[in-house]
């Protein structure tokens, strides 16, 4: 979806469509890996980090958990996807 966005914003040149799809998807992309990394050790901590995560959590409902810090990722939207 977001290659076809790209193509209408580069008003059908290939070329240009896929530069632009690539300005957006290599930062996105390593952000997703990143936070994967992250969110892997915040979810299966041991020990004291897992009583600091359990602490901090606990009044979160499970909409806080992804609105929040991941809107960027769960909120994706096409017509907005390379602004």
């Amino acid at each position: 979806m977001t290659l076809r966005e790209a193509l209408k914003k580069s008003g059908g040149d290939i070329e240009t469509a896929f530069r632009l799809y690539e300005k957006f998807r290599i930062p996105r992309t390593a952000r997703v890996q990143y936070s994967a990394r992250l969110m892997g050790r915040i979810y299966h901590a041991s020990g004291a980090e897992r009583l600091v995560r359990n602490s901090l959590w606990k009044d979160r409902s499970p909409d806080e958990y992804y609105k929040g810090p991941f809107n960027w990722l769960y909120g994706w939207k096409v017509e907005t996807c390379l602004d």
